[in-house]
């Protein structure tokens, strides 16, 4: 070794020794010890990590007033959107800086949230809205009004910034519809209605840009009567859609690729539940995204999933976890990317990190390295 090199190691053992003693008499304060050897601190706003110093596990977003009981959740250019049904608005986060602020800082019961080409939709309690993600000044746009106890009905909500696409159900199990209007010239009270005589539908995906397809599940009336069906989005109703997968058990959220459809399931009575997919084709035969998981860390009510690239993310409600596997099927055990969290209900994907709802404390966004 040379002397210079033995210089430079004693140098940096004597800041090294300065900043443990500076550590304990600060004991609230974090320091980066390795930034004393000359690389760059990372920061919670760097793109490359997730993961502030300091924090090794989940790592909290937004919690209590500032999260404002979120509900739904988005990512959207640079952004992070988020419903908050305690604040009764729409909240972002810009992930460069963590600013959590206002994107609409009124809207009355916000719940399903959705976003696609620099625009975020949401229902509230007195219809649909949308507005830009870079901002609101002007207010939200209403795309359809709603009266009282109609956007409870609502179960599935997509958009691919030409239209937006939800469901709405209704207690009888045999005449819940999928419904679109056009997001330039809203609806009024009269929607398109694309498919009538649903049994039950829930989660609804819709391809980017103007051409390609819409899917939706309908749960059905118990088990092996639920489908995952599909319409082409430029097909002028009444056409009869295709049914991609049928018979089967209690199908909930849904997700959609460049040549396949996955979706999640759960039975009721929380003793069952996954994740399955098919090609996008009709009469495929389902099969389970994650066939094998691992006994600590099972597949429990899986309550959200989206695709990103190669790669599909979901949470499990009853697992407390954030999940990710290719979209072709996990050859082993699904990769878990977060746990320990309280029944997280949402997920979302944004530059290096997934995003989630977690209902610890009232209600907390979390964030962890994908």
């Amino acid at each position: 070794m040379s002397g210079g090199e033995v210089r430079d190691r004693s140098r940096i053992a004597a800041q090294r020794g300065a900043a443990l003693a500076l550590l304990a008499l600060l004991p609230g304060c974090y320091i980066d010890l390795d930034g004393l050897t000359g690389g760059a601190t990372v920061g919670p706003g760097d793109p490359d990590r997730c993961a502030p110093p300091g924090c090794d596990g989940p790592c909290v977003v937004a919690a209590a007033e500032e999260a404002g009981g979120p509900a739904a959740i988005a990512a959207v250019g640079p952004h992070v959107v988020w419903t908050s049904r305690a604040g009764d608005r729409v909240r972002r986060l810009d992930p460069a800086t963590d600013a959590v602020e206002d994107l609409v800082s009124f809207t009355p019961a916000p719940g399903l949230l959705a976003a696609a080409e620099g625009l975020v939709v949401w229902v509230a309690g007195d219809g649909i809205w949308h507005c830009p993600a870079d901002g609101c000044a002007a207010g939200a746009t209403s795309l359809i009004a709603f009266g009282p106890g109609e956007a409870e009905a609502v179960r599935g909500l997509a958009m691919d910034a030409r239209h937006v696409y939800w469901t709405r159900d209704e207690p009888s199990g045999t005449a819940g519809e999928l419904l679109r209007c056009p997001v330039a010239e809203g609806c009024g009270a009269a929607p398109e209605l694309l498919a009538p005589s649903q049994s039950h539908p829930r989660g609804v995906a819709v391809t980017p840009g103007g051409a390609g397809d819409v899917v939706w599940v309908q749960q059905g009336t118990g088990a092996d009567f639920g489908r995952v069906l599909r319409l082409d989005k430029g097909a002028s109703p009444p056409v009869a859609p295709a049914q991609i997968a049928v018979l089967l058990d209690f199908p909930d959220r849904i997700a959609l690729g460049g040549a396949e459809v996955l979706w999640t399931w759960a039975d009721p009575g929380g003793a069952a539940g996954g994740v399955s997919r098919c090609d996008l084709v009709e009469g495929c035969a389902e099969e389970a995204l994650a066939p094998q998981t691992e006994p600590a860390r099972p597949l429990r009510e899986p309550a959200a999933i989206l695709i990103d690239g190669a790669d599909a993310y979901w949470v499990n409600r009853g697992g407390g976890t954030v999940m990710r596997c290719p979209t072709a099927g996990c050859p082993g055990y699904p990769e878990v990317l977060a746990e320990g969290l309280t029944r997280p209900a949402a997920v979302a994907v944004q530059g290096a990190c997934v995003y989630a709802v977690d209902e610890a404390d009232g209600g907390r966004v979390v964030r962890a390295p994908r």
